[in-house]
């Protein structure tokens, strides 16, 4: 995982469980001017502390807008950010997308798209020793509200496995 591309699920997710600017530090992150206007743009107008988080990111080039030059026609129905999300994936090389969006990953998954959850990246920040099992186990932990409890069982138990 060179790149990582995020829709505005993940976002939000890894920013409100406290999570994204450490994935920031330790990959490089893309997002598009689509998912930013959703979880930026749209969170300030509601008050929401992590659209100002996640655009203090931006601000700090940790997170950075790219826009796909080309526009794939998409049959399925997907949203404005995700649709930009998959034309950016196509147009950078050695990325990967990342989301925990249902309907999406199942889109992600036909198409033999590369995409990765948000729990899974605490996983690999481990295994690649970026942060150690504590500090793995406590993110994981934050993250639980936001993810399906399999997600969890599953990275919490993919992290035991290596101890």
């Amino acid at each position: 995982m060179d790149k990582l591309i995020f829709d505005s699920d993940a976002l939000i997710k890894l920013e409100k469980s406290g999570i994204l600017r450490e994935v920031c530090f330790h990959w490089k992150c893309i997002t598009t001017a689509e998912v930013k206007s959703e979880c930026v743009d749209e969170g300030k107008k509601r008050f929401h502390q992590d659209a100002l988080n996640i655009e203090d990111l931006i601000n700090e080039k940790l997170l950075k807008i790219k826009n796909p030059k080309r526009q794939r026609k998409i049959k399925e129905r997907l949203g404005r950010g995700e649709i930009s999300a998959v034309n950016l994936y196509f147009q950078e090389k050695k990325s990967t997308i990342v989301t925990d969006d249902s309907a999406f990953i199942k889109y992600l998954q036909e198409n033999n798209i590369r995409h990765v959850l948000p729990a899974n990246l605490v996983v690999a920040m481990k295994r690649s020793k970026k942060i150690d099992a504590k500090m793995a186990l406590s993110y994981l932990e934050k993250l639980r509200g936001y993810i399906k409890d399999e997600v969890y069982d599953d990275a919490r138990k993919d992290m035991m496995e290596e101890e």
